[in-house]
């Protein structure tokens, strides 16, 4: 499972989906494949473009073999309810698995654990069954009281979950305004579980995609510390004896050695099978290597120690794609990616900075100031000279891969430093002492620090090539690339009540976001009270007028049965972000990955890359008939 689909597949287990209505299982054929650039993208998943959106026939396969993929750090935790980033979810998400799921090609939805539910004529009842004899992979049962516990955890607020702000649901509550309620649910019996939402719900399927935790290992956790505390969220963390973890997913962990590899191995009690009866996954190993620079990985891929290169850096297609032949694999371009990459800037007035420097942290909050930012970014230059023009500018948090979504109606800041220079004077700032900074009211110089991640050279090409731009508009801003998971500890900390407020240490950051086609998916991002409403999170209420309307159409779209007009909520949306430039996004890079061409049961497509189907690929030169 590559690290894109990991991601995907990592998000789609918190929830959110596309529905026209409530019953069945819908098609989009037009959304598996986004292509701006033809020329660019492989010509077999340019056909997807027409509706022609139809998964090829899986071949039985053999048992054995492995495949080897590597991955920028470690984990920092292998329990996916309380994880909050891509590294950690995607190395949890090979042991998960859900009640319903999305098929990344088709983007119908499938059942998993159970079967596609079952819908009330009203819209508002859903029940779910879970499929007969399920088990864990030490052979426990996989049932309803599994189920039970997940939401009992999820909803419950001392566990730090990423899950729980996309299963609260937004009812009206009788006065013109909205209340903030979960879903409820029941027991009916060892193997169904009722549903009920408040409100006809579009996103309702893949609010109930959700990972199953297991019961009888991690209630004790849960139940530790109750009512006041909970030792849940440090349950299953990376000093975890990996013989403890059970998996309801293809895979179990066998071995983990941080900074070096983590192996993983089949799942004896997997739920699937393949449609002749075998039992999955076909490969012996999946071994996720930890190799923090990109660079290195580069080179592990052709040198024969990776079977999978994914994302295939920009700077080195050409490289790449000539050895493709000599090195027996292939090179695909499945045309732009979901991700979107961009510069924010802290806005969070309670936060370490905002105290130690009001006075610049009143200039972020200046709506007129981002603009002029985002005025100062060349993504022209960015896509030639960091991407090598496989990418293209970014203007918006919806990537032109989402066919169904995505908006071209947002304002474009074309690079101008005249206009970006003519907008700070407008602020009132000025360089008075000639010394081509501009200085804050209190005669500070505009100074800050920008931080990004140090293992992804194409972000410190891109705050490289940013803050030098930004100096010729007067504006001092030197970067910092640090670990990845450093980064994260300074953006991701939740207040707790009787606590100190969390430092937010952070003034400017270069990151990206792994995006989907459910915009529902995002609420955590966008809207006020999420948990990674990046620039200022945890609102209780909205601070700024702007951050009230996205939050009131985050509402709307939820509830909106109506796909057309579904999308015109959401191209709302991305114009607002456009206009406020909380993000100022920079490019969209186009989805590049390799992978050996001794693999049998590829389907390589844009949402789940080349190894979405991890579980029944194989290995050519496999012999066995038996696991």
């Amino acid at each position: 499972m590559n690290a894109l689909f990991r991601s995907f597949f990592a998000v789609s287990l918190l929830g959110g989906a596309l529905l026209a209505g409530c019953g069945g299982q819908e098609k989009f054929a037009n959304s598996n494949v986004a292509i701006s650039n033809q020329d660019r993208t492989d010509k077999d998943l340019a056909i997807a473009q027409d509706g022609a959106v139809v998964e090829p026939t899986s071949m039985p396969g053999k048992y054995g073999g492995k495949m080897i993929e590597a991955s920028p750090g470690d984990p920092k935790t292998f329990n996916l309810w309380v994880s909050g980033d891509a590294t950690s979810s995607g190395a949890a998400a090979l042991m998960s698995s859900a009640l319903i799921e999305r098929n990344p090609y088709t983007l119908e939805w499938e059942g998993a654990l159970a079967d596609l539910p079952k819908i009330s004529e009203d819209g508002l009842t859903w029940t779910l069954t879970m499929k007969p004899g399920l088990k864990w992979s030490d052979g426990a049962p996989i049932t309803a009281d599994d189920v039970i516990f997940t939401l009992d955890v999820i909803y419950d607020e001392k566990v730090q979950t990423n899950f729980r702000e996309g299963m609260i649901l937004d009812a009206p509550d009788g006065k013109g305004g909205y209340k903030r309620v979960p879903l409820t649910y029941k027991k009916l019996d060892e193997r169904t579980v009722e549903f009920k939402f408040p409100v006809r719900y579009a996103p309702a399927r893949e609010i109930l995609s959700f990972a199953i935790a297991p019961k009888h290992i991690l209630e004790k956790f849960w139940k530790q510390g109750q009512p006041n505390s909970t030792a849940f969220n440090p349950a299953w963390g990376v000093d975890v004896n990996v013989k403890d973890l059970v998996s309801s997913g293809p895979w179990i962990i066998t071995e983990f050695k941080p900074g070096q590899r983590i192996v993983y191995g089949r799942n004896p009690n997997y739920w699937k099978k393949s449609k002749t009866g075998q039992q999955l996954p076909y490969l012996d190993q999946y071994i996720n290597l930890i190799v923090p620079d990109l660079n290195t990985t580069t080179l592990k891929f052709l040198a024969g120690d990776t079977d999978v290169l994914n994302p295939v850096k920009q700077t080195d297609y050409k490289i790449i794609k000539a050895k493709e032949k000599a090195g027996n694999f292939t090179v695909r371009n499945l045309g732009p990616t979901f991700s979107t990459s961009y510069l924010g800037f802290n806005m969070n007035m309670k936060s370490k900075p905002a105290k130690e420097n009001p006075e610049l942290f009143k200039l972020f909050n200046d709506t007129r100031f981002r603009q002029a930012v985002s005025y100062a970014v060349d993504r022209d230059k960015l896509v030639r000279n960091v991407y090598e023009g496989l990418a293209r500018p970014g203007y918006g948090p919806e990537s032109p891969a989402n066919k169904v979504f995505y908006s071209d109606d947002v304002p474009k800041y074309d690079f101008d430093l005249n206009k970006a220079k003519g907008m700070l004077a407008d602020i009132g700032l000025k360089d008075s002492n000639g010394d081509g900074i501009l200085e804050l009211p209190n005669g500070k110089p505009v100074t800050f620090n920008i931080l990004t991640n140090v293992e992804n050279s194409l972000r410190v090409g891109m705050a490289t090539i940013i803050s030098s731009d930004l100096r010729k508009i007067g504006i001092d801003a030197k970067f910092t690339p640090i670990a990845f998971n450093s980064v994260t500890s300074r953006l991701s900390n939740q207040p707790e009540k009787g606590k100190p407020y969390p430092p937010f240490d952070w003034q400017a950051v270069v990151l990206g976001w792994t995006g989907g086609i459910e915009p529902s998916n995002g609420k955590n991002i966008w809207m006020s009270a999420g948990n990674f409403h990046q620039w200022d999170p945890y609102q209780e209420k909205p601070h700024r007028p702007w951050e009230a309307k996205i939050d009131d159409l985050f509402r709307k779209g939820a509830q909106e049965m109506d796909d057309t007009k579904r999308k015109a909520i959401y191209a709302e949306f991305q114009k607002i972000v456009g206009e406020q430039q909380p993000f100022i996004y920079t490019v969209v890079p186009d989805a590049i990955a390799s992978i050996k061409n001794n693999y049998g049961n590829l389907k390589p497509c844009p949402v789940g890359g080349v190894t979405w189907n991890l579980d029944e690929i194989y290995d050519l030169s496999a012999t066995r008939s038996q696991p």
